[in-house]
């Protein structure tokens, strides 16, 4: 991977996590609790608001884990770690449109499957 290669994902990589950081933020809004009798819901309207609460917390798990994902890739990144962008399976190198696809990845596409 050429330098350039580096400061082009390391690029992806900032931007993904201020986007992610939005993303959380709103979604911790929609994962607050639903008090029962909240704003004269009916019993119907208070699951379902439960229901969304629920899909949203996965999507909040979800989100920190890719953010986890892609703070130790800029880590990496940062501190010139000749292994990264390198499958942790084979050895081989991590092709760089999978790289800016999903910066997090650690394995080629043939380890991953």
């Amino acid at each position: 991977m050429t330098p350039n290669d580096r400061q082009k994902l390391r690029e992806r990589i900032v931007a993904d996590l201020a986007r992610i950081a939005q993303d959380i933020e709103a979604l911790k809004e929609l994962t607050k609790p639903v008090p029962p009798g909240a704003d004269g819901m009916d019993e119907v309207s208070r699951m379902d608001a439960i229901q969304n609460k629920s899909v949203n917390e996965a999507a909040l798990a979800q989100l920190r884990n890719r953010q986890v994902g892609l703070e130790y890739a800029l880590k990496r990144i940062d501190e010139d770690d000749p292994d990264f962008g390198f499958c942790v399976e084979c050895g081989d190198p991590i092709p760089l449109a999978r790289l800016m696809a999903m910066p997090e990845a650690s394995r080629c596409v043939s380890c991953a499957d």
